[in-house]
C-alpha cells in the first residue's frame, strides 16, 4: 500500500472532540495513514499514571474509520512532576546554567527540551514510560510504525547568538571523555590531536566559547553519535515488547545536508537509518522556488536509506505563516509541485503536516490542510485528488525504479562542521549552498543524482563523476577511496582548499591535503575572499557573481581549463591514473546556489545566485566525460520515469512544468510504449516510438501512466 495521509494528533490539538469528525473526513478524502504523537507530558500528568483511555479512545476511533497509526513517542515534552522531581537532569548550557523545561514551538504543552538522557535514571524512566504505552497499542492492529523520536537531532537554543550549545552536564560531559578515550586510545594522541596539554581524559572538558577546529568538531561528532546511540536504544526498547511492527523515524528540515545549524543540531542520517526500518525526512517548502532543494532532500534521504523504503514523512501542508504573521494557503500548483517533488524521486509515502491548525503555542494558526473548524480547502482537495491517483496506479510507484545516477555529490559532514567552526557557530550555510548549487544544475537539467556519505560508501565505479562541493575536511578514508577512484578511469570535480583539514581537523601540511597534489598536479598557493570572479579562457571572458574563495596555484604540471584576470591557473584538469581530476579554484556550485533552506525553524535570509556560467562550466564538463545530456526538451520540465520492468503492465513518468507559460517538447525514453494516460494533472502525452510528446499546461504537474507493448 502507497502510505498516504497526514500528521493529526499532536497533544491537545485536535481536542478529543474533534476527533471522530475528522477521521470521518479523512476516510472520505482516502487518507489511509495518519500520525499521533504521544506527548509524554499530556499522557503521564501524575508519576505512574498513563492515560491509556486517551491512547485506546483515538486508536479505537481510527480504526473504525479504516486509518492506520504511526505513533511517536515525544519524550521530550517533560511532565510537570519529573520537571519538580529531576531538576538536577535538566540540560545546561556552555555557561553551566541549567535549562528549565518550557513551552516550544513544537511543543506547545511545555516540558521541552525534556531531560538530559544521558543520565542513566532518566533513560530507565523512558523505558517505563516506552514500553508500557507499547505493551497497550500493541494489540491495535491498525498500529502501523513506531517512532522513538521527532527529528533526531541534539536540540540548541535559537534565541541565542551564537545558538546556545548542549549538554554540559556532568553525565554528558563523562560520557564525551569516555568518547574520546575510546577514539584516542590514549591522552597523548588527544593532546596531539588537539594541540592541548591534559593528562587524564577525565581533566577534559567539552568546548567552550569561541569556536576552534579540534575539539569543536570531535565535540559534535560525539554528539552525532551519541543522538544516534539515544534512536537505538528507545528502537529496541520498541522492538523488546512489539517485534512485529515497523520502527521508523525522520530527519529534519530537509535532512542533515540542507541543515544549515548541523553544527549546533548535530545529527546524521546516514546513523540513524541503520538501525531504523524504515526511514524518512521533513520538509517545509513556502514556494515553487524552493522544489530544488526539497528534491535535494529527497536524494539525500533517499541515499541515506540505502534500500530502505524513505518517505516524505512531513511535508508542509501548505498553509504558510503563525500567529498573526499568516501568509495565507499556497496555490493548488505550488501545492502539487511540492507532493510530486516528493513522490518523483522515488519516497512511497507522503505525509502532510498537518490536518488541522494548531490552536496553542507559537504555532498558532499555522500548518493545515483544512480551515480553522477543520473545514475543506483548496489543500484537501488537491490532497484527495493526489491521494486517489496514487492509489490507483500505486502498483507502479510501488514497484517502479529509476534511472540509476551517473553523477554523485559529496556530502561530508566533518566540512561541515568545519564551516560551522569557522563561521564561529553562526551556521554552516556555506557548506550548504555550495552543495545545493551544484545540485540545481543537475536538477535542472533532469540529470539523476546520488548523494555519497563521506563515512557510508561503497563502489564509487558505478558514477561517471564525482563532485566534491565542500572538500576542506574531507575524511582520510574518503580521499582514499576517491583517489582509488580517479586512478581506475573515474572523473573528479573539486572545489578549491581540496583536504586543507588533516584527520584530526588540524591545517595540512600539503594542500590539496591526502597526496592529491599529485592528483590534481598542483599545489595551492594562497586562498583568498572574492564575491566576483573573472575566468578567461582564450578570447572568451566569464563573470561569476556569488563566489566565497578564489584559490591560486604553484607548481602546476595540469592543463590549465581556465585562468583569472592575471592569467594564473583558476580551473585546472590533470590526468591521474586512467581518470582525471578538475579542481575549480572558485565556488562554483555557490555561484549556482539560490540559496534555499525548508526547515521551519532555520530560515535562508541571503539572496540567491544565477551565475549561468558556472553551470555552463559544470554541465560541459559533464558531458565530455560522457554524462548524459537532459532528455526532455520542454523547457523548463523536471521529469522522472518510473520502469517497473516485468512487475507491472506500465511504467508512469512524473512531470513539473516549473514555467508560467505553456511548454510542450518531447520526451526521449529507454524503450516503446503502446499508449499514454494523463492519470493526474493538466497535460497531454502522445507515445511516438522511444520518445514521449508532452504539453504542460502553464504551471502545472502531471502523471503519465505509459502501457508496455507486451501488454496490449
Amino acid at each position: 500500500m502507497f502510505t498516504f495521509g497526514t500528521q493529526y494528533l499532536r497533544g491537545a490539538t485536535p481536542a478529543k472532540d474533534q476527533w471522530l469528525r475528522d477521521m470521518e473526513n479523512m476516510k472520505k478524502l482516502g487518507f489511509n495513514t495518519i500520525r499521533a504523537w504521544l506527548v509524554w507530558n499530556i499522557i503521564e500528568k501524575a508519576e505512574g499514571e498513563i492515560d491509556y483511555d486517551y491512547i485506546d479512545s483515538f486508536l479505537t476511533c481510527a480504526r473504525a474509520n479504516d486509518l492506520r497509526v504511526g505513533l511517536l513517542f515525544h519524550m521530550h515534552a517533560c511532565p510537570a512532576w519529573a520537571v519538580q522531581k529531576y531538576s538536577r537532569y535538566f540540560y545546561v548550557n556552555e555557561d553551566n546554567l541549567p535549562f528549565e523545561p518550557a513551552i516550544r514551538s513544537n511543543t506547545p504543552s511545555g516540558g521541552w527540551p525534556g531531560l538530559c538522557y544521558d543520565h542513566e535514571e532518566v533513560r530507565e524512566i523512558e523505558a517505563r514510560f516506552i514500553q508500557g504505552v507499547v505493551r497497550e497499542t500493541r494489540k491495535y492492529s491498525n498500529v502501523a510504525f513506531y517512532e522513538p523520536m521527532n527529528e533526531p537531532h541534539q536540540w540548541i537554543d535559537f534565541r541565542k547568538k551564537p545558538n546556545d550549545i548542549f549538554c554540559y552536564c556532568p553525565a554528558s560531559t563523562r560520557r564525551f571523555q569516555q568518547w574520546l578515550q575510546r577514539k584516542y586510545g590514549d591522552i597523548s594522541a588527544l593532546n596531539e590531536a588537539w594541540g592541548h596539554g591534559y593528562g587524564r581524559f577525565d581533566e577534559v572538558r567539552p568546548p567552550r566559547w569561541m569556536a576552534s577546529y579540534s575539539d569543536w568538531c570531535d565535540f559534535r561528532l560525539f554528539n552525532i553519535d551519541n543522538v544516534a546511540e539515544e534512536v537505538r536504544y528507545r528502537a529496541e526498547l520498541i522492538r523488546a515488547v512489539d517485534a512485529d511492527k515497523p520502527v521508523i523515524a525522520h530527519a529534519w528540515g530537509g535532512g542533515a545536508i540542507t541543515c544549515a545549524q548541523l553544527g549546533g543540531m548535530a545529527f546524521d542520517d546516514w546513523k540513524h537509518a541503520q538501525v531504523l526500518d524504515k526511514w524518512g525526512f521533513s520538509a517545509f517548502p513556502q514556494s515553487a522556488s524552493d522544489c530544488g532543494t526539497l528534491a535535494l532532500g529527497c536524494d539525500a534521504t533517499r541515499c541515506a536509506a540505502n534500500g530502505k523504503e524513505y518517505w516524505q514523512a512531513e511535508l508542509t501542508a501548505g498553509m504558510n505563516g503563525t500567529g498573526l504573521w499568516q501568509h495565507g494557503r499556497i496555490d493548488d500548483n505550488t501545492f502539487n509541485k511540492f507532493s510530486l517533488e516528493s513522490i518523483r524521486h522515488g519516497a512511497q509515502g507522503l505525509m502532510y503536516w498537518q490536518y488541522r491548525k494548531e490552536r496553542f503555542g507559537s504555532e498558532f494558526g499555522g500548518y493545515a490542510l483544512t480551515d480553522n473548524a477543520g473545514g475543506p480547502t483548496n489543500l484537501t482537495r488537491c490532497a484527495s485528488q493526489l491521494c486517489q491517483a496514487l492509489q490507483e496506479n500505486e502498483d507502479v510507484f510501488l514497484h517502479g525504479t529509476q534511472e540509476s545516477a551517473q553523477v554523485a555529490l559529496v556530502f561530508s559532514i566533518r566540512s561541515y562542521l568545519a564551516n560551522w567552526c569557522a563561521c564561529n557557530r553562526a551556521d554552516n550555510k556555506f557548506a550548504v549552498d555550495s552543495v545545493s548549487g551544484y545540485y540545481r544544475m543537475l536538477w535542472e537539467e533532469n540529470i539523476p543524482v546520488d548523494i555519497i556519505h563521506e563515512a557510508f560508501f561503497s563502489d564509487l565505479s558505478a558514477y561517471k563523476v564525482i563532485i566534491v562541493p565542500t572538500p576542506y575536511a574531507l575524511s582520510p578514508q574518503f580521499a582514499e577511496a576517491l583517489k582509488e577512484y580517479v586512478r581506475k578511469g573515474g572523473m573528479i570535480l573539486s572545489d578549491p582548499y581540496f583536504g586543507a583539514f588533516d584527520d584530526a581537523f588540524r591545517l595540512s601540511y600539503q594542500v590539496p591535503g591526502f597526496g592529491f597534489d599529485a592528483v590534481f598536479g598542483c599545489e595551492a598557493d594562497e586562498l583568498t575572499m572574492r564575491q566576483e570572479v573573472t575566468l578567461h579562457a582564450g578570447e572568451r571572458i566569464l563573470l561569476l557573481q556569488g563566489n566565497i574563495h578564489r584559490e591560486t596555484y604553484k607548481n602546476v604540471s595540469a592543463d590549465v581549463l581556465w585562468r583569472y584576470e592575471d592569467g594564473s591557473p583558476a580551473v585546472l584538469k590533470n590526468r591521474f591514473g586512467a581518470g582525471s581530476a578538475v579542481l575549480s579554484g572558485v565556488n562554483l556550485g555557490l555561484c549556482y546556489s539560490n540559496r534555499t533552506l525548508v526547515s521551519d525553524d532555520i530560515s535562508s535570509l541571503d539572496s540567491g545566485n544565477d551565475s549561468a556560467v558556472a553551470k555552463e562550466i559544470v554541465t560541459r564538463l559533464l558531458a565530455e566525460n560522457g554524462v548524459r545530456k537532459n532528455p526532455c526538451t520542454a523547457p523548463g520540465v523536471k521529469v522522472s520515469l518510473m520502469e517497473t520492468g516485468d512487475t507491472c503492465d506500465s511504467d508512469a513518468v512524473i512531470l513539473i512544468n516549473s514555467l508560467p507559460d505553456e511548454s510542450e517538447g518531447v520526451l526521449e525514453l529507454p524503450r516503446a510504449y503502446a499508449a499514454a494516460s494523463v492519470v493526474y494533472g493538466k497535460a497531454e502525452a502522445c507515445p511516438d516510438g522511444k520518445s514521449l510528446r508532452i504539453r504542460l499546461e502553464p504551471d502545472q504537474s502531471a502523471i503519465i501512466r505509459l502501457l508496455h507493448r507486451h501488454s496490449v
